[in-house]
């Protein structure tokens, strides 16, 4: 066995050198080979059938809400992939976007005069829903048009789905009665238009991606989806007022229709518990993989006896395993025999969140501030153990346009040192110049005159989840740490569940009206990306944008909002072009700080050695890892 030391070496070459890089379009994105998992080299032989049951223990607890449009965190997004297939589009192992020739009979291109782009779709006959209903156009119609609806919008989910269709403006917002950018052309055939000023587009292949939905499910058997010529269009029956209710219940109901691996069988609030079972209708993903492993449990752990859990069988599977403690344990846990992991970099990275429209965090200075009192190298490395390393922007360090623009960012990008003397500078320069009385600062908690004539205290109110190794950190490194108390500011703590973090954050009125109240100015918790790294909806100054939830940092910036939209807005060939205008967005963001990095990982997933081919990367989600996948008992 190799000594740690050296491990953690070879851990940080390999995320130096794990980007393939090659010339190619975006549904070719390069990405990291899955690393072998420490296996023994004798396995049982690989089942016929599906057979067996893990368990999966996250520490970021479910919700319940498992549609991506209201909250649906990380745990819960897992649930979602494992009962949703089926899209005309996949991604492979290797980062690329597919066809998928299992679902897809016929895919058509055509340009059209006015500049926009039409993708015929063409479905095939004998694809159902777990409980045998059949598939059809219209099924991928219904999810583009609900997603899209001004219903949903109106009832607080992001209504974005068609965002870059021809007429999605218009129809999102209730104008017209048609989606001029969806047609439902015959039973098995449908189309999408891409917007004149939506191209280039550089994730085009991922962008006209789809999956089935039942539409009856979200409100009953009399809503039509209909097509004249003009577009598609509900019925007039379907309406806000008719279904809101329906909406509510039906995002968190179980069970619930199934086109994935996977059906969802129960869950238990109390225990944040999901037990899932094979979907003996699914046919397969795009290479035909089914799954091999018949029940699925899916459990909250804590973060501190996680490891435990996993040493006594309570569960089986602990993916994302972030901190240097939890790490090196693992490590130890697998030292003993019996165990197995596989690592890879993080294609995201965790941060210290802000919301930017009211409070003291509202101002840049105040942000940059708090970015020079966190010293974030020592904060990494005593969080991750040397599995991990400092960004400073909105990317991890296994994406390939951040490896490969990295001495740029580094000569344009501002690392914030820690030095209390520039975050002084910075807090005068925000006009934090008095005290409680209005008189000059010299001591305590800094003030600020507002327009109005009040003095707004320099407190910064900070939302954590329980539990958290992280949230426990920044309390010794930041919230007591005699510097920030020296520069002036005060930072309260709140320890809630990741949930209600996640109302606050997303200031869900439709869970509760006082989460609609700007609260919290600051959070902790981190972020993910796909290989369709396209962030034009995250920082919309656009106000039905923002009151839809697009934009949970709330920072109204003409110069990023337009820069995140330019940067997909590149031919699909144009690799150098993509990295030209992330690198720029990149340099505006980090000037304007709406979150503070504070590492990106390895991440390192630990599982009981019963299972075997555990193949995982940094653009796959839990679902891919498990069909191929297998139980040897």
């Amino acid at each position: 066995m190799m000594k740690r030391k050296n491990l953690v070496i070879l851990l940080a070459l390999i995320m130096a050198l794990s980007i393939v890089v090659s010339a190619c379009s975006p549904s070719e994105e390069p990405a990291v080979t899955p690393e072998p998992a420490t296996e023994s080299p004798a396995e049982a032989p690989k089942p016929t059938s599906p057979t067996g049951e893990v368990t999966i223990g996250n520490t970021t607890e479910l919700s319940g809400d498992w549609i991506p449009y209201w909250q649906n965190n990380a745990a819960d997004y897992d649930i979602y992939n494992m009962i949703t297939g089926y899209g005309t589009v996949e991604l492979t192992f290797d980062g690329e976007y597919v066809i998928n020739e299992l679902v897809v009979d016929k895919h058509e291109v055509t340009e059209n005069e006015d500049g926009s782009k039409t993708h015929i779709w063409t479905i095939k006959d004998g694809l159902t829903y777990a409980d045998g209903t059949p598939i059809t156009a219209y099924d991928y119609v219904s999810t583009i048009m609900l997603w899209s609806s001004p219903a949903v919008g109106d009832n607080g989910a992001t209504n974005d789905y068609g965002y870059e269709f021809k007429g999605w403006k218009d129809f999102s917002k209730g104008t017209t009665k048609e989606f001029t950018g969806v047609r439902l052309l015959d039973e098995m055939t449908y189309s999408v238009t891409i917007a004149a000023d939506s191209l280039p587009y550089y994730f085009e292949l991922a962008l006209v991606s789809a999956v089935p939905t039942d539409i009856t499910f979200w409100s009953d058997d009399t809503v039509e989806i209909k097509d004249d010529g003009n577009g598609a269009y509900f019925s007039d029956n379907f309406t806000l007022e008719k279904f809101s209710a329906r909406f509510d219940a039906a995002r968190r109901e179980v069970p619930r229709p199934s086109t994935g691996p996977y059906v969802l069988e129960s869950y238990d609030e109390a225990s944040k518990t999901a037990v899932l079972k094979v979907n003996d209708k699914f046919i397969g993903n795009f290479e035909g993989q089914k799954p091999l492993i018949e029940t699925v449990i899916y459990k909250k752990v804590n973060q501190e006896t996680a490891l435990d859990e996993l040493s006594t069988g309570s569960v089986d599977i602990l993916s994302g395993m972030a901190s240097g403690d939890e790490i090196t344990a693992g490590l130890d846990l697998v030292d003993k025999g019996g165990f197995a992991y596989a690592s890879y970099p993080r294609a995201g990275y965790g941060k210290l969140m802000f919301q930017c429209d009211f409070g003291p965090t509202q101002f840049m200075e105040v942000r940059q501030a708090i970015a020079h009192l966190l010293d974030r190298n020592d904060f990494a490395k005593a969080f991750t153990g040397g599995f991990g390393s400092v960004v400073n922007g909105p990317y991890g360090e296994s994406m390939w346009f951040y490896q490969e623009t990295k001495a740029e960012l580094n000569e344009r990008l501002n690392a914030y040192p820690y030095s209390l003397e520039e975050a002084v500078k910075l807090l005068e320069q925000a006009g934090f110049t008095l005290d409680e009385n209005g008189n000059p600062y010299e001591s305590g908690i800094r003030h600020k005159k507002m327009e109005d004539g009040s003095l707004m205290p320099l407190v910064i109110e900070w939302a954590s989840s329980e539990k958290n190794a992280v949230s426990d950190l920044l309390v010794v490194k930041l919230q007591e740490n005699p510097d920030l108390a020296a520069a002036g500011i005060k930072i309260n703590q709140t320890v809630m569940t990741f949930t209600e973090l996640l109302n606050y954050m997303y200031r869900d009125a439709t869970q509760d009206p006082k989460y609609e109240v700007p609260t919290f100015g600051m959070y902790n918790l981190a972020t993910n990306y796909t290989p369709r790294y396209d962030l034009s909806k995250t920082y919309p100054i656009d106000p039905d944008m923002v009151a839809q939830g697009y934009n949970t940092n709330f920072l109204l910036d003409e110069q990023l909002d337009k820069l995140s939209k330019e940067m997909v807005l590149v031919d699909p060939q144009d690799r150098e072009g993509f990295k030209v205008k992330f690198v720029d967005f990149v340099d505006r963001w980090n000037e304007l700080l709406p979150d503070v990095p504070l590492y990106s990982n390895i991440y390192h997933d630990f599982y009981n050695d019963k299972i075997k081919d555990y193949k995982v990367n940094n653009l796959m989600e839990m679902v891919d890892v498990l069909l191929y996948a297998y139980v040897a008992e």
